[in-house]
């Protein structure tokens, strides 16, 4: 069985991969003799592909979902690390027979001890992280038969616990999250509406924006005739459904801003400290159906102009009144880091190294949304007429819209300007143990590599390297390259 790994695609081939929060760039970029549409494809494929990064990280459900990941892998690392010798054997032997330590089938498994509780509260973080990034990560058993309910509340409980007073609001002693409301995923005619798939589109409308500019237009018009395409399919069923709930056609800065409003859930102990949240305001699918549905007869300036930040933040503060739902915002600092080398070299727990720096870097995008929020909501315009001159030497906030690890042609690179081999190598890898708890635990077979770099494991004496690092981590004898 081999755990999920989730990302963010680019119709491409491209993809920013969640589980170690790299993007992978696509190399196959259209060929063609003619240099400007060359340029052009290079040009759109790379605005679709940072702007996963910059719309996850400048988001409530990005930073929830981050939360989410941070808790689970710190209570699988204090799981592993205090296994009696006992369950080791058995975590061992179930792998070895193909079974995962903590299943959703199997629970419970464990009956007593710390690992009666530890097996629940793991299953539940997991479960609460793919309902809302993807139900895609999940099994139909693990849906039909888990307590979706009990799983978010006890999760966002635990997630905000860990946070309080430093990445989240205080937290009362006594706090019980609850969430009001029926706990539905949201199923259409082409099949379930998902937080990945708002997304997906909204990246492929950044793309579409870049034909406003007076370069692009000069290309091949196939490539914009491609992007009409994909829309066609997964990556265009947002659009389609707003058009059908609105009852009239919406243009793609319309979508755009319905797409942002709903990745910007009301989270409890990120907005404010009230425990309590109604389902539909928490789950970005159905914020956007409710935020769909409030375009019937109500024409915005989005639709008759180009997009700025006054007027999307005066359409977020009207779609909320007519929608009866709040936009999330951010009431707590989020980090204390100020830049890649302290993430890299400030005393930690490997499990914290990479949400660290998803923490660093969103809140510099939250910042950036408060002065610009167009440069979240609408990436694409980043890219067009006096905003792309910005780009040029960005200041310390813009920078952050760009994916920080990259892997090209299976190669790791870094901005060489923020940190050296040493502080990359580190949080390399940091993102590489973190990310293995989950085959540990909910995985059998060798651990999985297809986020990270593949010259990492080209070399066997690297691979020993990491191998040793994960050994000391978790104290299990267990590796790349190994069953």
């Amino acid at each position: 069985m081999t755990v999920h790994s989730p990302r963010l695609r680019n119709s491409s081939g491209a993809e920013l991969n969640l589980r170690s929060q790299i993007l992978f760039q696509d190399q196959t970029r259209t060929r063609t003799s003619d240099l400007v549409t060359a340029v052009g494809s290079w040009h759109k494929t790379y605005v679709h592909e940072s702007s996963h990064w910059a719309r996850y990280h400048g988001s409530t459900v990005g930073i929830l979902l981050s939360l989410l990941r941070r808790t689970r892998d710190q209570l699988a690392a204090y799981t592993i690390s205090h296994l009696p010798r006992q369950d080791v054997e058995h975590l061992h032997e179930d792998r070895s027979s193909g079974l995962p330590f903590f299943s959703f089938e199997r629970y419970p498994k464990h009956a007593q001890g710390e690992l009666k509780y530890s097996e629940l509260d793991w299953l539940n973080l997991y479960f609460a992280y793919y309902l809302l990034l993807d139900p895609e990560g999940l099994t139909e058993f693990d849906t039909a038969t888990w307590d979706m309910r009990a799983a978010m509340e006890h999760s966002l409980e635990d997630m905000w616990r860990q946070g309080a007073g430093t990445e989240m609001v205080e937290c009362p002693d006594d706090v019980r999250v609850g969430i009001d409301g029926p706990l539905k995923l949201v199923h259409t005619s082409e099949g379930p509406l998902t937080t990945r798939v708002l997304f997906e589109c909204a990246a492929v409308l950044d793309e579409l924006f870049q034909f406003e500019g007076a370069f692009i237009r000069k290309s091949d018009p196939a490539l914009r005739e491609f992007l009409l395409e994909v829309l066609n399919g997964e990556y265009g069923m947002p659009c389609r459904l707003a058009r059908a709930l609105a009852g009239r056609t919406l243009g793609g800065s319309t979508v755009l801003a319905l797409i942002d409003f709903a990745l910007n859930p009301v989270v409890p102990g990120l907005n404010s400290d009230d425990p309590s949240v109604d389902w539909k305001e928490l789950y970005p699918p159905y914020r956007f159906v409710t935020a769909a549905k409030a375009m019937t007869s109500w024409e915005t300036d989005l639709e008759f102009q180009y997009p700025s930040h006054e007027a999307t933040v005066h359409f977020q503060h009207m779609l909320a009144k007519r929608s009866g739902l709040r936009m999330g915002s951010v009431a707590s600092r989020l980090s204390d880091l100020s830049t890649l080398r302290e993430a890299a070299t400030t005393p930690m727990h490997l499990s914290a190294r990479t949400p660290a720096v998803s923490l660093m870097c969103a809140s510099r995008l939250l910042a950036l949304r408060e002065r610009d929020v167009c440069s979240i909501s609408h990436y694409g315009v980043n890219f067009l007429g006096e905003r792309a001159t910005r780009l040029i030497k960005p200041d310390r906030d813009m920078q952050w819209l760009f994916p920080v690890f990259q892997v090209s042609q299976g190669e790791y690179r870094w901005p060489a300007e923020h940190v050296g081999l040493d502080e990359a190598t580190d949080l390399l890898i940091g993102a590489a143990v973190a990310s293995a708890y989950d085959d540990i635990l909910h995985g059998v077979g060798p651990l999985a590599h297809d986020h990270l770099p593949r010259s990492l494991f080209d070399d066997v004496g690297q691979v020993e390297a990491l191998n040793q690092v994960l050994k000391d981590s978790t104290g299990l004898d267990m590796g790349w390259h190994r069953t």
